[in-house]
């Protein structure tokens, strides 16, 4: 009669894992369904044996705590009191398990009295599944005797000596792991923060004398912390295990790239042909992870008090929280101190509190940029960082690669993960203790780590990205190094190690690299000895960190023998490449290797680019941008169109590239366009062609300060500037509106000096000019005016605003492409700014440097 009544009731439920969006929920659902089998079978093979007190079956582990996945075992122990016959226990445990095997269950059963229970204690697997007890049918007077006598009465040495273990066991490995522990093919049950981690907690909480002694549950009692988001992930983690069983057809924990499209798909995010689908589906996965991770952390802290807690802030106070936080991390950097995970957890909080301003401090930029020359701990101290979500906001280039997963069998580990492991790697070479001396006694002679360790930080940030993700990545390392304050030089270094990080593994692996040849153009890329150092050193670190095993010995003999044959050209030939000759020379390779252009195609796009004033042009713009600028600029001739404006969305804002005849109005138009939106213009610069055509790149952001600009307001830019042109709207008055409420708060007299200050040791061609004045609406616009009326060349503009204070920077020139020196110009541009900046007459400050 119920032969395969429970396959059916089974099957039909399987697909409720869809829409119930409750691993437990569901899962408890399924135990439900095998329990009411069990008990109206017991109950019908019972009938007519004297059973009366002498047996009760009792589900343990995973099924004991209403967590069974589709396709896992049920686990019942038949506890009998001893007076019951060997013919009358087989008996009835063959028909139940029988009836589960036909079922196409498996079943892990065990047979003891209470006292044999005591002999099985010795084991931590069995220790755990009696812990999960729960009375299902038979003698209930026998189950309390059980509890009572059994449950009860363990001994509290074996509980000290299990619980010891586990706890040491989640802290080393997890918390003290060196390896990352976001895997591209993880095992959901026994992988690092994986179901069996969050249980190893529940069982040492379990045999808590003040634990709630509800029939199972892993959230039945009180766990220490906020267990809330460890909720949630263990929730969606018991999920997927479900999904996963369904489509498998069988008990399967490993969530394998083959699989995870299919799972997505099952669980609502989208259809499995779309790779924004796994990546959401992915994405979530790692969250709930990273989510157990925490937890495991404050929970271990709060158990063993490992550390005591060192932060004296409540981390509350607005005008110093970013500096706090940043101090926070040189503190443990610079004493070498691991700090507390429940402190670790209040910076976790206090981050959701950081707005866009902090990415812009230049306290706080100037002490990041200390912690990397610190030569200490730089990729654990970072790896904190990340955890508590902070190097994401500092660096939202980095950010944007959080749990971004590869979906690659050669990466073993997600974007981040593998990021912060070459950066632990770092770490094992400052200390001098790198498993390869000849890797080592290269590091030793380094210069420039911390551009090093910035390049790596964010050398496969472009991978967030379809395309070319060196060339996008460098395109963010210029982006960056303008927010550092970075010098020519590290600026360059830093672009350089990011856009061709890939290139000594590409030509080690395709190339004849003993052609002397190939030795001398590869040379050609390097403007110092340092330079190829750097980035021999980043591609063996990096190349070990894609996954275990990857870094084989014969990798490491060609990329040493490529790397050592280079620095010999170098050192030999005397004279190294200049800078114009070795960008001409990368622009050329990358034409012809990466988008499959002819020596005479390439030549021209080339000579194209050299051309381009001022010369930063190629040193701001890599391959990619050039290559395409060529084709934008000869699409937008043929169109007729008054101008052509393409957009590139970046993490943190959103890149407006605009092809136009050379005019300086459109600079005014563009800024004023730009305030009358209620955007925010954060960077700007200005290239003009051969041909006297303007290609002028401008950095957007909303009026909070991030890139999520929708497709209107892109749209409404394009429109407006169109308006201007044609001198439909007048971008006086444009430039001193906004669409927008928006109301700037006063500022207090004095707490911010007003300063113009001009700068002319920073460049030969260009002085600097900063402003720092209130910020008000259409400011940028009217100091642009004021430049252009004095008949200047502006060539480069960088917004940043704080306390509502606009701290800007200006790369001015005469129009005969030189310094501004004449002291009476230089005053009379002062007080032009401040009088339209509205600041009160000789309130502000001025200096000159020469």
């Amino acid at each position: 009669m119920m032969k395969s009544e429970l396959k059916a009731k089974l099957q039909r439920t399987f697909p409720k894992a869809k829409t119930v969006s409750s691993g437990r929920l569901f899962t408890r659902q399924l135990s439900n369904l095998v329990d009411e089998s069990i008990r109206t079978l017991f109950n019908e093979v019972s009938e007519g044996i004297p059973l009366k007190d002498h047996l009760c079956l009792i589900a343990v582990g995973g099924y004991g705590r209403r967590e069974l996945a589709p396709y896992s075992d049920i686990d019942i122990l038949y506890l009998h009191d001893g007076k019951l016959s060997d013919k009358v226990l087989g008996e009835i445990i063959s028909k139940i398990n029988t009836f589960l095997y036909n079922n196409e269950k498996e079943v892990g059963h065990s047979c003891r009295t209470i006292k044999e229970s005591f002999l099985y204690l010795d084991q931590i697997e069995t220790f755990h599944a009696v812990l999960d007890s729960r009375f299902l049918v038979g003698s209930e007077v026998l189950f309390q005797k059980y509890k009572t006598d059994f449950l009860g009465k363990i001994p509290e040495k074996t509980i000290k000596v299990f619980n010891e273990w586990k706890l040491s066991y989640l802290r080393e490995r997890i918390i003290n792991s060196y390896n990352p522990i976001l895997l591209s093919e993880p095992n959901i049950k026994i992988d690092p923060l994986g179901l069996r981690d969050i249980q190893h907690m529940y069982w040492i909480e379990k045999t808590n004398p003040l634990a709630d002694s509800a029939d199972g549950g892993i959230f039945d009692f009180y766990l220490i912390g906020d267990s809330l988001t460890l909720l949630s992930a263990y929730d969606f983690l018991l999920l997927t295990r479900s999904a996963l069983h369904i489509i498998s057809g069988r008990k399967n924990d490993r969530l394998d790239l083959g699989l995870q499209p299919e799972v997505a798909e099952f669980l609502g995010f989208g259809p499995k042909n779309e790779i924004k689908t796994l990546e959401s589906f992915m994405s979530q996965f790692y969250k709930a992870q990273k989510d157990v991770y925490f937890y495991i952390g404050t929970y271990l802290d709060e158990k063993t008090n490992f550390n005591k807690k060192r932060i004296q802030k409540e981390l509350s106070n607005p005008d110093s929280l970013y500096d706090d936080i940043i101090q926070f991390f040189a503190e443990s950097q610079e004493n070498s101190e691991e700090p507390s995970r429940i402190d670790l957890n209040q910076i976790r909080f206090a981050s959701h509190f950081l707005d866009d301003d902090f990415k812009n401090q230049k306290s706080v930029l100037d002490t990041f940029m200390g912690m990397l020359r610190k030569k200490n701990r730089i990729g654990h101290t970072l790896t904190l960082m990340h955890e508590c979500n902070i190097l994401g906001k500092l660096i939202p280039e980095f950010g944007a690669c959080t749990n971004f997963p590869l979906f690659s069998y050669h990466h073993q580990y997600t974007v981040d993960e593998h990021t912060l492991l070459i950066l632990r790697e770092l770490d094992v070479l400052i200390a001098d203790l790198w498993e390869d001396r000849q890797v080592q006694d290269v590091f030793n002679v380094c210069e420039k780590i911390e551009i090093l360790a910035l390049a790596i930080l964010i050398h496969d940030a472009g991978k967030v990205k379809e395309g070319d993700h060196s060339q996008y990545g460098a395109e963010l390392a210029l982006i960056i190094a303008e927010r550092f304050r970075l010098s020519e030089e590290d600026t360059e270094l830093l672009r350089f190690l990011v856009a061709e990080h890939i290139v000594m593994s590409e030509l080690s692996s395709k190339r004849d690299i003993y052609d002397p040849k190939l030795i001398s153009s590869f040379a050609k890329q390097f403007s110092n000895e340092n330079t190829l150092r750097l980035l021999y050193i980043l591609t063996i670190i990096d190349t070990k960190s894609v996954g275990q095993g990857i870094l084989t010995n014969w990798k490491k003999e060609i990329l040493h023998f490529l790397f050592s044959s280079t620095l010999t050209y170098l050192q030999k030939k005397g004279n190294l490449t200049d800078t114009q000759e070795r960008i001409e020379s990368t622009l050329e390779t990358y034409l012809i290797e990466k988008e499959g252009l002819t020596s005479e195609q390439s030549e021209h796009i080339v000579e194209f680019g050299m051309k381009i004033r001022p010369s930063s042009y190629l040193n701001y713009n890599t391959p990619r941008r050039v290559f395409q600028h060529f084709g934008l600029l000869y699409e937008w001739q043929n169109s007729g169109l008054p101008f052509r404006m393409i957009t590139e969305r970046e993490p943190a804002f959103v890149t407006l590239s605009i092809f136009a005849n050379a005019d300086k109005q459109m600079l005014l138009y563009l800024s004023g366009t730009i305030s009358s939106l209620g955007l925010s213009l954060v960077g700007l610069r200005l290239f003009r062609t051969e041909e006297n055509q303007l290609i002028l790149q401008a950095q957007i952001t909303d009026e909070f300060g991030s890139g999520e600009i929708v497709e209107k307001q892109i749209s409404d830019i394009e429109s407006t500037l169109t308006e201007c042109i044609e001198g439909k709207t007048n971008i006086e008055d444009l430039a001193s509106t906004t669409n927008i409420w928006k109301t700037l708060p006063q500022i207090p007299d004095g707490m911010v000096e007003e300063l113009v200050k001009f700068s002319n040791d920073i460049s030969e061609f260009y002085s600097v000019l900063e402003v720092r004045v209130p910020d008000s609406i259409g400011l940028v616009y009217r100091i642009l005016k004021t430049l252009l009326d004095f008949e200047l060349e502006v060539i480069f503009v960088r917004i940043s605003t704080s306390a509502d204070f606009a701290y800007d920077s200006f790369h001015i020139q005469t129009k005969d492409g030189r310094k501004i020196e004449d002291t009476g110009l230089l005053l009379a541009i002062k007080e032009r700014i401040l009088s339209v900046a509205r600041v009160k007459e000789n309130q502000g400050i001025m200096e000159i440097n020469f």
